[in-house]
């Protein structure tokens, strides 16, 4: 096809149209060797792309003439050692990554990733990516993703219009980027767990969070980088990472321009912040910093604040202007500056106060509000400190601590130059760091998008108590939620006390408005987190009250670094409002994988934003009582920021009838007498299991209801206005499973027989056919007796399917499925097949869950258990969580006997010890369908049915010679039966491809038919 050799390689042509080129990229791939040059024609190739050769992939004509599109699978793999691709435009959309690369290198040079996906570009553990003036966007989700060791080198490279975060490092992924543009993204850079980037000579501009983020002990070196227009914080440094940034600028941030927080500490060399929305520097929670020939100008707040215990050291270094003080030390902070000049502030040039410590040598502070000033609880020196022409007072010392004063130049201030100073007074004797408390919220800029953390929101157009009278009155009309009403009217009048206390001078009380909700579904949780926020609107402790509803799906991402991100985007959605998470214990319940717990990270982040933005959000979180327990154990800070569980119990019979009846009020029906009677008795009886709703049963059985008076009412004619609106005891149907399996449908004979034809035609397995016919035989008598209103003896459709690997017990529990919904006695006859893994947890009560899950998943068909020996088998000397899954089993049989039939498969005599594991089950089981190993003869039919449906045929010596291969197979206990015939098969296919390839021009007769000599030797043990 298109290969000309140039020098030792050769180069292959691809094009939809032109002569002598291949179709496709792939086919190309192919073909080639290592080496080779694959040359894409301009065009739009449809089709998923994998370099698993050494080749060069170029795109032929202008840029932009050659894309290749996929939906769903990857664009572009690599797996290879390493490829080249240049010139080629890479689009994506519907799937979790558009560009993967799993390992090797790949140099990409002027190629565009334009991708709808999770991820535009993943390199993961062994992977490098080398890229030069290429283009990555990604309206769905995160631009490059660098992880679990993944390297990534990006020169001259821009990464715009991405939905999420523009490049994202995780478990020690390392990204660099020299001379390149992040704009227009939600956010520039994350580096975590463990990582490290470099930033060389780029720009980060026009992004709607926080620019640059660093956490979990992770590290950032950024030189000559400008980041500019940034709605939230420009750097964001936390849980001790390190970051160090060198002769960069930041300019137009909505909030801080560098925050650093919880132990992080950071390097500042020759760093610019202009304009910063909040504190040019914020430092926080243990952490430092370290400021050489830095400059802060027109800061929307103080310039620097150091704060809970911080550290900072500022080396030559000017603040300019802004709107509060230059540089404040507050609550237990550590601040020593040098050769600093401080101009123009609104207020103070150099404050410490709450327990701080302020060391100044050298420097200037003029023009501020204040020069400098000592507040109570601080201490610290000035040292040769020029303190002139400030519009208050020069130097003000009004503490009791030591602070001394010595070798200044202090005049012209338009106050006291010098108040409370005792020139030469002792210096301060060294203390140790002190753990304090936060000091009293000030009213500061928040870190992101949302209103000020610690700001007193809603004090602006409060709704009056005839609001939140009408309010009350609408949570106290709700049906049932007696001990509900009384936990948030105590908490409402909570927050009136607390109003009424700050009137009159006093502290307010402690108050947690996060909430736990936990309780059974349908109860009526939603309905009063909507309430509850609009009631604190009411009380003015909220500004908007609205309702935000997630769940895991809308938190956790599928990729490293999204979960961060979705959990922020969704919080910030509720600012000003409640953020309600239902189901939120699946965040801390395990997904089963090796992979990063994400729902762990999801509680991570959101406990650090409810301590961001406490004042101005309320977050309720809800589940079943017990799940939430150990949902409020997955994290230190969750059980002192949820300090207040409201527990909604089930509702009783009465007020289940109640709700229907208001259903009814509310779309013109009405119960008679009698119909309220036994609709009270039908709740009574209802199970309470796994899958009982409370309201949402109530409205399930309230719209059953209408939809029978319908069919009963549809062709009487002479029905009155009042017989339209009246329901009948008759109206109101059986309690689930009280017929003959749950949910049951009529009968198809005629489907009936096509399956037992189809059961009828496997090859072999006379006895199973006999005992599947037998039971279904069963089932339709039992129908027959009850439809004649006969007794129906007590039938277990359970079955054990025993016997090896590969005998088709999978093949025939999917026609027994079938059969049994053709017969009426299964409402849908999937087959949810599960294993040992799928069903044992990691943890006491885990098992139980997942066992309970995968058994929710097959109600209404099949649950089929592979290798079910294994759950009674202990698993080394831990606690044996198998024998809990056996146990919830049981019971779960037993709770939904006619909704589930539970197949049981695996060895014969392993078997026995599995329903020897617990009393229930012998009884539950009580239809054992033994599977033998296939003869020889019907393993030569199975392949010969594989081959015939692969277009290959056999002839009479190939028949022979597979019947002897079959024959001298050794029969091992893991001898895999149909699977080895297909094995045999797939090596006679490959062997018969080998001998096409010798023949210069095989007949169509040559590439169908298997010879003798294209059947292998038999394989040791048969395995399958």
């Amino acid at each position: 096809m298109a290969g000309r050799v140039s020098g030792v390689r050769s180069v292959l042509g691809v094009s939809p149209t032109e002569p002598d080129c291949f179709r496709t990229i792939s086919d190309a791939i192919a073909a080639a060797g290592d080496g080779d040059v694959v040359s894409v024609r301009p065009g739009t190739y449809t089709e998923a792309v994998l370099l698993d050769r050494e080749i060069t992939l170029s795109g032929a004509g202008a840029a932009g003439e050659v894309r290749i599109e996929s939906t769903g699978d990857p664009v572009l793999r690599l797996s290879a050692e390493r490829a080249t691709i240049s010139g080629i435009v890479l689009v994506h959309s519907g799937g979790e990554v558009a560009v993967d690369l799993a390992g090797g290198v790949l140099h990409a040079e002027e190629c565009v990733v334009s991708a709808g996906s999770g991820v535009a570009v993943a390199v993961r553990r062994g992977a490098e990516l080398r890229a030069r003036d290429c283009r990555i966007g990604n309206d769905a989700g995160a631009g490059l993703l660098a992880f679990d060791g993944g390297l990534a080198e990006l020169q001259g490279c821009s990464l715009t219009s991405i939905a999420t975060t523009a490049v994202v490092a995780r478990a020690g992924g390392t990204p660099r980027l020299v001379d390149c543009v992040i704009a227009d993204a939600r956010g520039a850079v994350l580096v975590a767990d463990r990582s490290t980037g470099v930033l060389e000579d780029c720009r980060v501009e026009r992004i709607g969070g926080s620019a640059i983020v660093l956490e979990a002990d992770s590290g950032l070196t950024a030189t000559g980088t400008t980041v500019s227009d940034v709605d939230g914080v420009a750097l964001l440094v936390g849980a001790g990472s390190e970051p160090v940034l060198r002769d960069c600028r930041v300019e137009r941030t909505a909030a801080q321009g560098v925050v650093v927080v919880q132990g992080a500490s950071a390097v500042l060399e020759r760093v610019v912040v202009d304009a910063a929305g909040g504190y040019a520097v914020h430092v926080v929670e243990g952490a430092s910093i370290t400021l050489t020939d830095c400059e802060f100008r027109g800061s929307g707040h103080d310039g620097v604040l150091v704060a809970d215990a911080g550290r900072a050291v500022l080396t030559r270094c000017a603040v300019v202007g802004g709107s509060d003080a230059g540089v404040v030390a507050e609550g237990g902070a550590e601040v020593e500056v040098s050769d600093t000049h401080v101009s123009d502030t609104s207020g103070a040039g150099l404050v410490a106060r709450g327990g701080a410590r302020l060391v100044v040598s050298g420097g200037s502070v003029r023009g501020c509000a204040t020069g400098a000033r000592w507040e109570t609880g601080a201490s610290g020196e000035l040292v040769g400190c020029e303190v002139v022409d400030n519009l208050g007072d020069g130097v003000a010392v009004l503490t009791d601590e030591p602070v001394r004063v010595r070798g200044c130049r202090v005049e012209r201030n338009r106050g006291t130059d010098l108040r409370g100073v005792l020139d030469d007074a002792p210096p301060a004797a060294p203390r140790p760091a002190v753990e304090r408390e936060r000091a009293a919220p000030r009213d500061r800029p928040g870190t992101g998008d949302g209103p000020a953390a610690g700001s007193r929101p809603g004090n602006a157009g409060r709704p009056g108590n005839a609001d939140l009278e009408a309010l009350l009155a609408e949570l106290d009309s709700l049906v049932g939620l007696a001990g509900v009403k009384r936990e948030v009217e105590t908490l409402v009048r909570l927050h009136q006390m607390a109003e009424r206390r700050a009137a009159a001078g006093l502290p307010s009380p402690p108050m947690g408005r996060h909430l736990v909700f936990a309780g059974s579904p349908g109860t009526g949780k939603t309905t009063v987190a909507r309430l509850y926020g609009r009631i604190l609107t009411a009380l003015g402790v909220l500004r908007t009250g609205q309702l935000v509803e997630v769940s895991r799906a809308d938190l956790v991402a599928s990729v490293i670094g999204g979960t961060a991100l979705k959990t922020t985007e969704r919080f910030e959605a509720a600012l000003g409002g409640v953020l309600f998470i239902d189901e939120a214990y699946t965040l801390a319940a395990p997904t089963g994988g090796n992979g990063p717990d994400f729902g762990r990270e999801a509680i991570d982040t959101l406990v650090k934003l409810m301590e961001d933005h406490r004042d101005d959000v309320v977050v309720i979180v809800a589940g079943y009582t017990n799940d939430m327990r150990s949902f409020l154990a997955a994290n230190p800070g969750l059980a002192s920021r949820f300090s207040r569980t409201i527990e909604f119990t089930d509702y009783s019979s009465a007020e289940l009838v109640t709700i229907v009846e208001g259903l009814c009020s509310g779309n013109q029906y009405r119960l008679e007498f009698e119909t309220r009677a036994a609709l009270h008795t039908y709740f009574t009886n209802l199970p309470r299991d796994a899958a009982f709703g409370n309201g949402r049963t109530a409205r399930k059985v309230f719209e059953e209801m209408i939809g029978r008076q319908a069919y009963r009412l549809a062709e009487d004619d002479t029905a009155t206005a009042v017989a339209l609106t009246r329901l009948l005891p008759e109206d109101l149907g059986p309690l689930p499973g009280s017929a003959v399996g749950a949910g049951a449908g009529r009968v198809d004979e005629e489907r009936v027989e096509e399956l037992l034809g189809r059961l009828r035609g496997l090859v072999g397995l006379d006895e199973v056919k006999r005992e599947v016919a037998g039971m279904v035989d069963l089932l339709a008598s039992a129908r027959q007796r009850q439809a004649a209103g006969l007794p129906v003896p007590s039938l277990s459709r359970h079955l054990i399917f025993a016997g090896p690997p590969g005998t088709g017990k999978t093949t025939v529990a999917r026609l027994y499925g079938s059969l049994l919904t053709a017969l009426g006695a299964l409402a849908q006859g999937q087959v949810t097949e599960v294993s040992r893994a799928d069903l044992v947890g990691e943890y006491v009560g885990h098992t139980a869950r997942r066992t309970t899950e995968a058994f929710d998943r097959a109600r209404g068909g099949v649950l089929f258990i592979d290798e079910a020996y294994t759950l009674s088998a202990a698993q080394g000397g831990g606690q044996d969580f198998g024998r809990e899954a056996i146990d919830t089993l049981v019971k779960l049989m037993e709770d939904h006997r006619d909704e589930v039939v539970v197949i049981a498969a695996g060895y014969q005599r392993e078997m026995d010890g599995f329903l020897a594991a617990n009393p229930g089950l012998s009884s539950r089981f009580s239809h054992r369908v033994r599977f033998a190993n296939y003869t020889p003869d019907e393993l030569v039919t199975i392949m010969n049915q594989h081959a015939h449906a692969a277009g290959y045929e056999c002839n009479g010596a190939t028949v022979a010679a597979l019947r002897a291969h079959f024959t001298a197979a050794p029969r091992g206990e893991s001898f895999g039966n149909g699977r080895y015939a297909r094995q045999v098969l797939d090596e006679a296919v490959t062997r018969h491809a080998r001998r096409m390839r010798q023949l210069a021009d095989p007949t169509v007769n040559d590439l169908c038919l298997l010879l003798p000599e294209d059947i292998p030797a038999p394989a040791a043990g048969g395995r399958g």
